[in-house]
């Protein structure tokens, strides 16, 4: 029994992390144009080209409070995020005038980019099918640290949508990128 024990042990982890969902580190993320809350459109490529990146997937800046405090605490901690060397931009499944409505209210700086297909959240793997009404087609939270060439250098993810990484986790991965 005791065997039996600390092997479930060992193999949980392993196991808890196959269930995460999403594209994982060292794979492409793929290339996608989408509305910003800045106005007009913004692609990764485009994004890409100026530096790394962190692309951070909400579920909604409308009506998620979880997801509207993180969004808060990211442009809070936008500066310390530039400085370590990567672009700050958010995508969620609002549409482009909800996000746009939202970002403002944040006061957000950094891009909110519109997915209200959830195409692009679909391409990561990351579209919550265990919701449905209003809140189909969100994404499960997700933050993605891609250097210059869309590579995922880190994935920041959470069991619970109610937690989120921290800013400095955010930071300690960026300043990673090799």
């Amino acid at each position: 029994m005791k065997t039996l024990l600390c092997l479930l042990s060992l193999l949980a982890p392993a196991w808890l992390a196959a269930e995460q969902p999403g594209l994982k580190v060292g794979e492409t993320a793929p290339d996608f144009t989408l509305a910003s809350s800045a106005g007009g459109s913004l692609s990764l490529k485009t994004a890409l080209a100026q530096g790394p990146v962190a692309l951070i997937f909400v579920r909604s800046a409308d009506w998620c409070p979880f997801c509207r405090r993180q969004l808060e605490d990211l442009q809070t901690a936008r500066a310390a995020i530039e400085a370590a060397g990567v672009q700050l931009i958010a995508v969620s499944y609002d549409a482009p005038a909800t996000g746009a409505a939202a970002a403002k209210k944040l006061g957000l700086i950094y891009p909110l980019l519109a997915d209200p297909d959830s195409k692009v959240i679909s391409a990561y793997g990351i579209l919550n099918h265990e919701v449905s009404g209003k809140g189909a087609g969100i994404a499960h939270p997700v933050a993605y640290i891609l250097d210059r060439q869309g590579v995922i250098r880190a994935k920041l993810m959470r069991d619970n949508y109610r937690d989120r990484p921290e800013s400095a986790e955010l930071i300690a991965a960026a300043k990673a990128l090799p």
